[in-house]
């Protein structure tokens, strides 16, 4: 070998630029990655909050909902059992609904 190649230490120009293209193209697959993630949990979670808050509100005794959410409840009673339909919606804008049937217990 020559003696400049002998005598290097480090790493060349080239390499430190591809090593750093490389390392931005995984962080930002990584990132994108992350904000899908995270709009994906906000999404379900949101899902989760809208049922919720439509099963609360198709039982006999309903508890108030908290601000910014909708309600519209229809309840209707025939042969003894009563049926209660909600439809919720969620500050955002996302609808629900949901038709229980409330029965009373046979002797």
């Amino acid at each position: 070998m020559s003696a400049p190649l002998i005598r290097q230490k480090g790493f060349s120009m080239v390499e430190v630029l591809m090593a750093m293209v490389l390392m931005v193209m995984i962080v930002t697959a990584l990132s994108g990655y992350h904000r899908a993630l995270a709009s994906r949990f906000t999404l379900y979670n949101q899902y989760r909050q809208l049922w919720h808050h439509a099963w609360n509100q198709a039982q006999l005794s309903a508890n108030s909902l908290p601000a910014g959410w909708q309600v519209k409840r229809v309840q209707t009673t025939q042969a003894g059992c009563v049926s209660i339909t909600v439809t919720v919606i969620s500050p955002l804008g996302r609808q629900g609904q949901m038709t229980r049937l409330h029965c009373p217990l046979s002797q």
